[in-house]
């Protein structure tokens, strides 16, 4: 799966980042109530890893969720032109929710944000 990250950007522009949050259901109410928590993959077009982070946590903040933290302390630069096949290889039962290689390009030059799929659990019992 390395070969989808990237030193530097093909594109004038945003480049594309993956950053993973822990986030908290908040105040968001699309989340059954009887989920607490989350994780989930935030693609975010951004001008470096630092407003990438930033625009990430700002995303899910105004979708209501509470930022707990950068899941795995990673940010990683992804090629858009290989965004097809970097689905195709990391989301594969996922693919018809993720936008198409061409969308992400499109979408790079303006203001590009997806969020998901999430993985989410409930409060442990004692």
């Amino acid at each position: 799966m390395f070969k989808f990250f990237k030193q530097k950007s093909a594109l004038k522009g945003d480049k594309l980042y993956r950053i993973t949050l822990h986030v908290g259901l908040g105040t968001n109410t699309e989340m059954p109530a009887h989920l607490i928590g989350a994780y989930v993959p935030v693609f975010i077009g951004a001008d470096g890893h630092e407003a990438a982070a930033f625009k990430a946590v700002a995303e899910v903040r105004s979708r209501g969720f509470s930022f707990i933290d950068v899941a795995d302390g990673q940010i990683h630069e992804l090629d858009p032109y290989r965004w097809d096949a970097f689905v195709m290889e990391a989301w594969a039962d996922f693919v018809t929710e993720f936008p198409t290689q061409s969308k992400v390009i499109e979408a790079l030059r303006t203001n590009f944000v997806f969020i998901g799929p999430y993985a989410s659990y409930e409060a442990q019992t004692p």
